[in-house]
């Protein structure tokens, strides 16, 4: 008898790096089953560029001045082009028993569509699409005809048990908690949520993904990273962000706290696979708010990151910072971290984005992180309901008074399903609950009135925020011009943009480029 084969196929944006854990967690459970598991990545295609209508992401970051200089193609390869073509080679070839569609957000989901375009051809074959996604916007999700069944939650368990069905002969499995289930008549079948995961039980196998994967410029370097996971949902309820949603989620559905952080031994473990198996240089920590637990956790945590001499990366928030346990982290190997600051007026950041911590908060503990000697990077989202160009410039004025951040990532506001402010903006009117929801790096899709911010000028203010950051105030003028013209690379703006990196990095050109760490 034949083995049962899982093709696991993952949607991203084109060159959005460092391998999903859901995707390495899938593969290690599927393998110890006993199936023969292939992965189908997604990530080198450039098949969404048009609905994005903007540079791949990493090369987009060259040109916002978000990353030093490097050469993206010499990297990870020319982009590939022919995304249903070749998965339907896949298919062909592999002849798989089973399809897990691991999503990410609704950023994906016209990739997601061309990917199902080509699945509608095998209806013999089972398939189940999950992730974010599905999680968030299951109705929009199962709306799409050619849908067998989605995950509504946590895949750990489910895609166990859906393959486990249809390897004993079950087609389409239409009573598995956390599914939702089209039936060949069109009806929907919805299933109560699963039980949350241990996630102690589950870790990551990377092995399926190509080793340029793996490389992550970050600083001055470019790495070869892993990603890891220390704790799993956010204690934060920020409004533009959908992690709050898995909370209310979790709560609704009688599985309890959706907030669990994995044992230390685990975590060691962990790394100790990741440098054995994958020669790890660089730990890429991808948690919504690292440092957000008790101080004895952070103190452990660092202690136990310290055996290892790996250098790593995480995003938190102003608030967590005090001095012993960033000192902890730098002796423990911190390269830089991400802190999201996100809007610049302390009333909008209180009552729009319910975060409360004051400017002169912020700025004592940026004085910390200086003073602790770690580079960072300060987050900002530009376009959200209700601001205003001058609301925008108190968020320059507040960047430019913590001053000690070495990298601004400036991304527009993406009005995600089960967010707060996409239900404000819905309300207002200012958002078509059916339009396609695009990217952090395109156009924004909000159609705010004046004195509101259009998507014309958030576009342009996402472009140039860097520059009114950092360049003399005596250039806003100038920086204005750059910030209407049409093209990317203007001559106004790519002026400016020289001066900036100047000032950033310095006018000698190999001082300015990437270089690779191994």
């Amino acid at each position: 008898m034949e083995k049962f084969k899982v093709l696991i196929v993952y949607p991203n944006l084109s060159m959005m790096l460092t391998p999903s854990c859901a995707v390495g967690i899938f593969t290690k459970i599927l393998k110890n089953k006993g199936y023969i598991v292939e992965l189908f990545d997604c990530t080198p295609y450039d098949s969404n560029l048009e609905f994005l209508s903007e540079p791949l992401p990493v090369t987009r970051a060259k040109t916002l001045m978000n990353s030093r200089s490097f050469d993206s193609s010499a990297l990870f390869g020319e982009a590939k082009k022919n995304l249903k073509s070749d998965f339907l080679e896949k298919i062909n070839y592999f002849k798989p028993n089973a399809v897990i569609f691991s999503t990410v957000v609704e950023d994906t989901k016209p990739q997601l569509e061309e990917l199902l375009d080509v699945i509608k051809h095998f209806p013999k074959i089972s398939h189940i699409v999950g992730g974010v996604y599905t999680i968030m916007a299951p109705e929009q999700a199962i709306n799409y005809k050619h849908i067998q069944c989605i995950g509504i939650g946590e895949g750990e368990i489910v895609i166990q048990e859906f393959c486990e069905a249809v390897h004993s002969g079950v087609h389409r499995p239409t009573n598995i908690k956390g599914t939702w289930v089209r039936t060949d008549d069109g009806a929907i079948i919805k299933n109560p949520n699963s039980p949350l995961v241990d996630i102690n039980k589950y870790l990551p196998d990377y092995s399926l993904f190509d080793d340029r994967r793996f490389l992550r410029p970050l600083g001055a370097k470019i790495w070869k990273a892993v990603s890891l996971e220390t704790y799993r949902g956010c204690p934060y309820t920020c409004t533009f962000c959908n992690s709050p949603a898995k909370t209310v989620i979790a709560k609704e559905s009688g599985q309890g706290s959706f907030l669990r952080r994995k044992n230390l031994d685990v975590l060691e473990g962990e790394i100790e696979n990741m440098i054995t198996d994958y020669n790890c240089e660089f730990l890429y920590i991808n948690d919504d708010a690292f440092m957000a637990r008790p101080r004895k956790e952070n103190l452990a945590m660092a202690e136990m990151l310290k055996n290892f001499s790996l250098p790593f990366w995480f995003q938190t928030r102003f608030e967590d910072v005090t001095t012993e346990t960033l000192e902890a982290f730098k002796e423990a190997g911190c390269y830089r971290i991400s802190f999201g600051l996100e809007h610049g007026n302390e009333i909008y950041r209180r009552e729009i984005l319910l975060r409360n911590i004051s400017n002169k908060k912020i700025l004592e503990k940026s004085r910390i992180v200086a003073d602790v000697g770690i580079p960072y990077t300060i987050n900002v989202i530009i376009g959200m309901p209700y601001e205003t160009r001058e609301l925008i410039f108190e968020t320059v004025e507040l960047i430019r008074a913590i001053d000690s951040w070495d990298a601004l990532s400036v991304n527009t506001f993406v009005p995600y399903h089960r967010t707060v402010l996409r239900k404000m903006a819905i309300k207002e009117g200012w958002l078509d609950p059916e339009k396609q929801t695009t990217s952090v790096i395109a156009e924004s899709i909000l159609e705010m009135p004046e004195p509101y911010l259009n998507s014309k000028e958030i576009l342009g203010l996402v472009k140039t925020l860097p520059l009114y950051s950092r360049l003399p105030v005596n250039r806003y003028s100038e920086i204005k011009q750059a910030e209407i013209e049409d093209s990317q690379d203007g001559p106004i703006f790519s002026k400016l943009k020289e001066e900036w990196y100047e000032l950033a990095y310095g006018s000698n050109e190999e001082d300015r480029n990437l270089t690779y760490q191994g």
